[in-house]
């Protein structure tokens, strides 16, 4: 559509506008009837009056029809005989004038016809403008998988610098291939050998290999990081949880009490630093040295400690592994759900933790926190069923083709870890 388009429209549509128009309104131009000039001016002035008294709510329609009526005939007697014929005719042609009409034709039609064309008319130009918007939104981006597999090709090709393979990492990290994400962290490590923040990764991967427990290669990166960035948070969170895990108690609590002043407006941080340093003092108490109380090791106040070191209401511990031909069968990146639900009750999970079956077996712990709605937790009930399972399509709800392990919890209180594994089809 261009400018000369639209102005020949615009010019045509006047035209036709003004040729329908223009007999509705032709009967205004009609010669008038010679009224007598005083009497004419009195009517004029006693219609007046009646428009104001309606304006006004004076009187209302129905009145004032009447009236005009009633000032009409009184009009038409003071007329003289000759002309009474010829006013018979100006009545009959005024009360056929069509302004309203008019009016429609001139607004309303034109406006109906063009968006009429709008609908009709443009609809194939409409669907393709479309479609062409459309068509990037709906081209998805790759997968993380498939960003993995190209990357790896160019490194394969290129050779690869450190963000390359660190990239390469993150990406195999994000899938739970975490043996693989370690070599690439490895060599992007060689390749950027004073990068805290790296050896904090290859650490943290090391220790998901080795079921989330830091090796010593893995300690030794993190010491590394502390001396590089001693006052960086994630290395002395880091820190701390690694020598906490290796019985350095002492290393941990210092290295966590530098971290405290950081992590005070963060609620979850500060219960577990506060949770490892409770832990890291009664090892160290068990083992003769003589500690200060915990609220003045921590600077805090006693509710802190008391809400930080308190367990979140009932909780189950839960050892979770696979049958070995099940495994076979999945892939290392297929969601597992652990669950809880009452076994006589509403069928929603009262506690869910899910992970990925490169991370079996693991030890799952299920609290009130867990729950997936206020008043629907473990507390809440006294016979639940705790199960596990594996699944591909990565859905919450059990589906056919999945693996399930299941076992009853009679006593929800007693201080037990749960075994389960999973090796039962779904049907």
């Amino acid at each position: 559509m261009n400018i000369m388009f639209w102005a020949m429209l615009i010019f045509m549509l006047l035209i036709a506008i003004a040729a329908l128009v223009y007999p509705l309104l032709k009967v205004r131009v009609k010669d008038s009837i010679a009224y007598k000039e005083s009497n004419l001016k009195i009517n004029e002035e006693k219609i007046k009056e009646l428009d104001l008294d309606l304006q006004e709510g004076r009187i209302d329609h129905d009145l004032y029809k009447v009236a005009r009526e009633e000032l009409d005939k009184e009009l038409l007697i003071d007329i003289p005989v000759e002309n009474q014929e010829t006013a018979a005719l100006h009545y009959t042609t005024a009360a056929r004038r069509h302004p309203t009409m008019a009016l429609v034709v001139s607004v309303f039609i034109p406006m109906v016809a063009f968006l009429l064309y709008l609908q009709l008319g443009m609809h194939v130009a409409s669907d393709d403008t479309f479609a062409a918007k459309q068509a990037p939104a709906e081209q998805q981006p790759p997968s993380v998988e498939e960003m993995a597999i190209k990357l790896e090709a160019h490194i394969e090709k290129n050779g690869g610098n450190a963000q390359e393979w660190t990239m390469l990492a993150r990406a195999h990290k994000h899938l739970a291939k975490y043996d693989l994400a370690a070599k690439a962290f490895s060599v992007a490590l060689e390749q950027d050998a004073e990068n805290a923040q790296l050896m904090l990764e290859t650490a943290e991967v090391m220790a998901l290999v080795n079921n989330r427990t830091f090796t010593p290669e893995a300690i030794a990166l993190v010491e590394k990081a502390y001396a590089l960035e001693p006052d960086n948070a994630n290395v002395l969170w880091f820190s701390g949880v690694s020598a906490y895990q290796a019985g350095q108690y002492q290393v941990a609590i210092d290295r966590l009490l530098q971290l405290l002043p950081l992590a005070r407006t963060e609620e979850d941080v500060m219960k577990s630093v506060i949770s490892i340093v409770a832990k890291s003092r009664e090892q160290l108490i068990a083992s003769g040295q003589e500690m200060p109380e915990l609220e003045e090791m921590l600077g805090v106040k006693e509710q802190v400690v008391e809400a930080a070191t308190t367990p979140v209401g009932t909780t189950l511990t839960v050892f979770v592994d696979i049958d070995d031909a099940v495994r076979n069968q999945f892939d290392s990146s297929d969601s597992v759900f652990v669950y809880a639900k009452a076994k006589q009750g509403p069928r929603m999970p009262l506690a869910v933790k899910r992970m990925t079956l490169a991370e079996l077996p693991a030890t799952v712990v299920l609290d009130d926190s867990m729950a997936m709605m206020e008043g629907m937790n473990l507390s809440s009930f006294d016979n639940l069923e705790i199960s596990a399972r594996v699944t591909k399509s990565g859905s919450a709800i059990s589906q056919s083709g999945d693996y399930i392990g299941s076992k009853d919890v009679a006593n929800k209180n007693e201080q037990v870890t749960l075994n389960l594994i999973v090796d039962t089809l779904v049907e």
